[in-house]
């Protein structure tokens, strides 16, 4: 099966019903061999227990609620990376919100880690009311949450390797639309946009520089 598997276009979804539990999964993106991926936005209900058998690298983000891994408790906006060979069990007491990308990894993945939502290291974004915490930087991938304030602006910019965004809080808005929680915007290598906040300020998971590039791509 394949899904949303043309990283030469551009999708928005806009999964709010998953975000709220409503729903119990989004898929975002399959991808079938040689290659296979899975991105999903998972709601787990309470007492929800499963496992990852560890076949492909596995990361994921806590959106919502509390979830158990290997017998850690991880609140929202905790992120875990799991190498291939890493299995792992998982739980949740109360219910759960999770983006979940599972694939073959395209660049050697040292170890596996899990980063807690209530310790990240925040520091100052590239333009006023922007703040940034680093969650992985690959070779030419690099993943991270980005809080926005209110009415801030971006610079316009071109996404190399392409870009994807997940909002988890507020509203995210470019000349293109404007995004609620929940939604996932998938932007292509060499697309561009002049991203900005309104009065709700928002909170986004981003990833650039990992989609597919054309071979033909200037």
């Amino acid at each position: 099966m394949t899904l949303h598997s043309d990283h030469a276009l551009r999708i928005v979804i806009a999964a709010a019903e998953t975000y709220n539990g409503a729903v119990a999964e989004m898929p975002l993106e399959e991808r079938g061999p040689p290659a296979p991926a899975r991105i999903t936005l998972t709601a787990k209900a309470a007492g929800a227990t499963w496992s990852h058998d560890g076949a492909q690298l596995l990361e994921l983000l806590v959106v919502r609620g509390q979830l158990r891994v290997n017998g850690a408790d991880l609140g929202a906006l905790s992120y875990v990376r799991l190498k291939p060979g890493a299995s792992t069990s998982f739980q949740t007491t109360d219910g759960c919100v999770l983006y979940m990308n599972e694939r073959v990894p395209t660049e050697p993945e040292k170890n596996s880690f899990a980063l807690r939502g209530e310790e990240l290291a925040w520091r100052q974004g590239m333009v006023p009311g922007l703040t940034v915490t680093s969650l992985h930087q690959g070779l030419t991938k690099h993943t991270a949450l980005v809080r926005w304030a209110p009415a801030t602006h971006f610079n316009p910019h071109t996404h190399v390797g392409g870009e994807e965004i997940l909002v988890l809080e507020g509203v995210f808005r470019d000349e293109h639309g404007s995004y609620p929680p929940g939604t996932w915007i998938r932007s292509p290598h060499l697309s561009n946009h002049r991203p900005f906040t309104g009065p709700e300020g928002a909170t986004i998971l981003v990833k650039v520089g990992h989609l597919d590039v054309p071979e033909n791509a200037a």
